[in-house]
């Protein structure tokens, strides 16, 4: 029998198949550099070797994507390597992939392009011609047919396992989207009362302070091209370099970073991904002496979990060392929240049992936004009974670029767009308690009648410009559990006898008058709700809160400007 003769191509075929059965893939640059250092190739050569290597079926390219700057990949041809296969080999060679890949086994298939920033640390813009991106590692698992990428109705994106490598069905796909997206709203739900309760520790400063908002869970906090739940300075003595009083600017303070997991376990990489986030903003950083202390609140982590962050010296907080054990019921209540906005369900057993495992931990300061968010959920059912055919958005965010070009945004806590009658109804909604008095304030003035009838309506009437146009009328209703002072009742006097007042509502109700309505319409158990759990002392600075909270969030769409 005649012998096959084996040349010289085949040594170097022989060569990058191993190359990449270890490797999974490799970027064109990066497998020309592997054969000159081998085999002292030039060039030129090395470009032929893989080009034959391609047509003789050894190896494939991604040809026609591209990734990094342009750059083809190459991947082992001649079996299908399948998410399970891919996850073995990335997990030593590519740890990005194989964090994405198992925080989607984790979440039941799907993640939120948000998530796969943080979970494989990429970058938000390309930094060097290296296969690092997010979108280089998405087109790569699109190329082996295992995930695809779609966006749900609010334009949030997600990435979705395929199902023998067909996309799922339109039911499957939006019930995936909807319980993951409860999930990142349940990460961050109680974000706001930790930063304050960091601020208080006077382990943060809370002036500059950038946190993703349960509203637009989806957002990230971008600090030097990476993606975090938070980022804050600190001035704490012995952590900060310079003295605290002395550090008056965020150039003189320490950067402070969070990591935020609260609607699943606290688990390896989760961690390996915040490491390799901090690994990559301290190689960033010029100035050797500018530090980075980060902070991670967990609701549950194994202990293995736990030693580790302990061994890397990070600081870390179970949540229910922060708000107490009732945290745990006051998350798992909310989670049933925001499904049952979905589903059209009774809400208001749940929020009287959230707000009872508030009140019997003592949390009702510390978890004073959580209860503004509640009041938001208790007056759903009444906009909706009053308006059962409309459509209603809750917690929407508009955004408009000024006339100088930059982004101005406000967001609004419910939108209605009603047919009959036709109008669409912007609601402005304070669940304060009893003794607190919400003022006339002006147009530069936040949480105040004026701020919102002058500042935030015309700009939605702005947005809403063709829907008006088309024939709906722009309505407004201002609505608060506390009160107003007089000349705040004279204001919504003269709103009722304007343009704003809708057909079934008046243009303000303060809490006497939120009462009335309710019985109006049989809430007999909001009624006992805002009695029981928002009276009291109005002895809380709301406005100066809620101007740094606006504040924080417009910061947070500002820097916004991603994919998603």
């Amino acid at each position: 029998m005649k012998e096959t003769k084996i040349t010289i191509q085949d040594k170097y075929n022989k060569y990058l198949a191993e190359l990449l059965e270890v490797k999974l893939f490799e970027s064109a640059m990066d497998i020309h550099i592997n054969l000159i250092n081998k085999f002292s190739v030039t060039p030129a050569n090395a470009r032929k070797i893989v080009s034959r290597a391609v047509a003789q079926k050894v190896i494939k390219s991604s040809e026609p994507y591209t990734f990094g700057k342009g750059q083809y990949v190459y991947i082992r041809n001649g079996y299908d390597f399948g998410k399970d296969g891919v996850k073995d080999i990335s997990k030593k060679s590519r740890p990005p992939i194989y964090r994405l890949l198992q925080l989607m086994d984790q979440n039941d298939g799907i993640v939120s392009y948000f998530e796969g920033l943080k979970i494989t640390a990429a970058p938000l813009e390309e930094s060097s011609t290296k296969v690092v991106s997010l979108d280089d590692i998405i087109t790569l698992l699109m190329k082996l047919d295992i995930v695809y990428k779609v966006k749900d109705q609010n334009g949030v994106v997600y990435i979705i396992y395929k199902l023998f490598k067909e996309k799922r069905s339109t039911p499957d796909e939006e019930m995936l989207m909807a319980n993951h997206f409860v999930n990142m709203v349940t990460d961050c739900t109680v974000l706001p009362d930790i930063i304050r309760w960091l601020g208080n520790s006077n382990l943060i400063d809370n002036k500059n302070v950038v946190y993703r908002n349960k509203k637009t869970p989806h957002i990230g906090a971008k600090h030097n091209n990476l993606m975090w739940d938070a980022f804050a300075y600190t001035r704490a003595t012995g952590i900060n370099t310079v003295l605290g009083a002395q550090a008056d600017t965020i150039d003189k303070q320490t950067l402070v970073v969070l990591d935020v997991v609260l609607a699943s376990d606290y688990s390896p990489i989760h961690l390996d991904a915040f490491l390799a986030r901090i690994q990559i903003n301290r190689k960033s950083v010029m100035e050797e002496s500018r530090k980075i202390l980060p902070v991670l609140i967990y609701k549950t982590c194994s202990s293995q979990t736990l030693n580790t962050i302990k061994k890397n010296g990070i600081i870390a907080f179970d949540i229910s060392a922060i708000f107490g054990a009732k945290i745990y019921e006051v998350l798992n209540g909310m989670r049933e929240l925001s499904s049952f906005l979905n589903v059209g369900h009774n809400v208001d057993e749940t929020i009287g049992e959230i707000l009872k495992s508030i009140k019997d931990a003592g949390q009702e300061d510390a978890l004073k936004e959580l209860r503004g968010t509640l009041f938001e959920f208790l007056m759903y059912p009444l906009l909706k009974t009053i308006y059962p055919n409309a459509s209603i958005e809750r917690g929407k965010t508009l955004t408009m670029l000024d006339k100088e070009g930059n982004k101005e945004n406000y967001e609004y806590d419910y939108i209605i767009e009603s047919s009959n009658p036709p109008e669409i109804i912007f609601v402005e909604l304070k669940g304060y308690n009893s003794g607190a008095t919400i003022n006339l304030g002006d147009s530069n003035k936040h949480s105040t009648l004026r701020w919102f009838f002058r500042r935030t309506l015309p700009f939605a009437e702005k947005y809403y410009k063709e829907t008006i146009e088309r024939g709906k009328e722009a309505k407004a209703v201002f609505i608060t559990s506390a009160n107003f002072f007089e000349d705040g009742k004279e204001f919504i006097v003269k709103m009722n006898n304007g343009k704003y007042k809708s057909i079934e509502l008046e243009t303000g109700y303060e809490r006497q008058g939120l009462l009335d309505l309710l019985k109006k319409y049989r809430f007999e158990a909001e009624i006992r709700i805002l009695k029981k759990f928002y009276s009291g002392a109005g002895n809380i600075d709301y406005e100066e809160e809620s101007e740094n909270n606006e504040q924080t969030f417009k910061k947070l769409l500002d820097d916004a400007e991603l994919p998603f």
